[in-house]
């Protein structure tokens, strides 16, 4: 009640009880949308003048928060004229395989753009469909690409295409005793790969078997291609990028 004996409520203007009204409803959309809780600030660490305060701090965050060492510390990509020294090496080897299996952007990548991130990064993959050949594999068998790694100096690490230029992601494998560190290795591998975002001109062979084709894919520098090929010499070796009809 105000001097007068009117009620506070009474007194109000038009505009200001419209005003108290429109609070309410944004109030109850905003608790409706985000819930009873306001999500926090992040913390501002204030400033200590002390210097003897300030050791003292550091010294508390770091055994707070100590500092890990990453994951995966080394990394080697083995060159195709040393195929046979990493089969040797990791002959006995028991493999198990992690495909796409989260959204992240390294499986919902396609894979030909993928391949192309990984020759700038890394260089020329270990084993293509060439060496397949030339090894008696099947047709059926045939992958695009095959990149094998030696990671901390140990832990062997093959990256392989899904299904060629169609598909999305790429397969892992790596030790089977490593299972359960394999979508993290997998993570720390191809992150830097992806945060460079740099992509260098490459071509592959593919054979689809569904359709007993033949295929040269690729990307030129300026654009992905995909161009069906007569079974190909591969005697000549590796493909160029520049082999496509219109260049």
């Amino acid at each position: 009640m105000n001097a007068a004996g009117q009620s506070v409520e009474s007194t109000k203007t038009l505009l200001e009880m419209y005003q108290d009204a429109r609070l309410r409803t944004e109030a109850q959309n905003l608790l409706l949308r985000r819930g009873l809780r306001v999500a926090p600030l992040p913390l501002e660490r204030v400033p200590w003048v002390s210097e003897s305060i300030r050791e003292q701090m550091a010294v508390f965050h770091a055994l707070r928060y100590p500092t890990l060492p990453p994951l995966v510390s080394s990394v080697r990509l083995t060159p195709a004229s040393e195929a046979d020294v990493f089969e040797e090496a990791f002959r006995n080897t028991q493999w198990t395989y992690l495909g796409s299996n989260e959204r992240i952007p390294v499986d919902t990548m396609l894979t030909k753009e993928l391949r192309a991130m990984l020759e700038a990064y890394f260089g020329a993959p270990t084993g293509t469909v060439v060496e397949q050949v030339d090894a008696g594999e099947a047709a059926f068998e045939y992958i695009q690409f095959e990149y094998r790694f030696v990671l901390n100096d140990t832990i062997p690490l093959i990256l392989v295409d899904v299904n060629g230029p169609f598909e999305r992601g790429v397969v892992t494998m790596t030790d089977r005793k490593y299972r359960n560190l394999l979508p993290k290795l997998k993570r720390a591998l191809l992150h830097p790969v992806l945060d460079e975002a740099v992509h260098a001109p490459y071509a592959d062979y593919y054979y689809m078997s569904a359709l007993e084709s033949w295929f040269l894919t690729g990307f030129d520098g300026e654009r992905f291609f995909l161009e069906g090929i007569p079974p190909p010499n591969m005697e000549r070796g590796r493909p160029s990028y520049d082999m496509t009809p219109d260049r």
